[in-house]
């Protein structure tokens, strides 16, 4: 019992050796560039609406890459290994629209993903300048999504909106790339993101949207895609 109990004590002590251990020392980043996103039921949905409309319009923006912005801190445990917390904030969304000389009709859907969660990262290769390094990220990602619909018609104007959340787990896997300076660092991080597509509800009466050729089905948001970003990082030793 006692050779087995030595022999675990030097092996956690052979492996604990291989980190050079980082002592207080954080950091934070930033980061921002362009996110695609599934969107599939949203992209039927719109489709759907502009089959709708009384005149044949047309699709001018269908839920594209877009806006992603990100910032988190952590703290740097070994020389290879940090953890962190994180915030993303994600935008894209879609536009339908008919105009002529007797007036005009519009849908707009826009989605905003608020995604908060932890990360660890793991140096792979280290240089003078250079760092490459693998991150994982687990969040909770918290949905928005407005639909509007309006026309005019000569000097008539009408409208609608609506207001649909939803939550769900998400995962990301990503490259860094960072060129190191003085106290700082800028670089570059691509990666691709699995969202658990989420139910979409009315915020203000909790009633699911509905795919309308089919309401025993409720639609759903999914921010699943790849992402590219510029990112800054500073270093702060206390």
């Amino acid at each position: 019992m006692r050779k087995r109990l030595a022999g675990i004590i030097t092996l956690a002590l052979l492996l604990g050796s291989s980190f050079t251990l980082v002592g207080q020392t954080f950091g934070l980043t930033v980061s921002g560039g362009l996110a695609s996103s599934r969107m599939n039921d949203m992209k039927y949905l719109q489709e759907h609406i502009l089959s709708t409309y009384p005149v044949p319009g047309k699709i001018t923006s269908s839920f594209p890459p877009y806006t992603s912005v990100a910032i988190s801190g952590f703290k740097q445990l070994y020389d290879q290994i940090r953890l962190g917390l994180a915030y993303s904030y994600t935008t894209t969304g879609g536009k339908s629209s008919y105009a002529d000389y007797s007036g005009n009709i519009s849908t707009e859907m826009t989605a905003i993903s608020h995604r908060v969660g932890g990360y660890i990262s793991y140096r792979v290769l280290s240089g003078s300048r250079l760092d490459l390094s693998l991150n994982g990220r687990m969040d909770a990602n918290i949905t928005s999504m407005t639909i509007q619909s309006y026309y005019e018609i000569y000097s008539y104007y009408n409208g609608l909106s609506n207001k649909y959340r939803s939550i769900s787990p998400s995962a990301s896997v990503e490259a860094e790339l960072m060129y190191k300076l003085r106290g700082f660092s800028l670089g570059i991080n691509a990666g691709y993101l699995a969202d658990l597509a989420a139910e979409l509800e009315d915020v203000e009466n909790g009633d699911p949207l509905l795919d309308p050729n089919d309401l025993e089905r409720t639609l759903v948001s999914d921010w699943t895609g790849w992402y590219v970003q510029l990112k800054a990082q500073i270093w702060l030793k206390f």
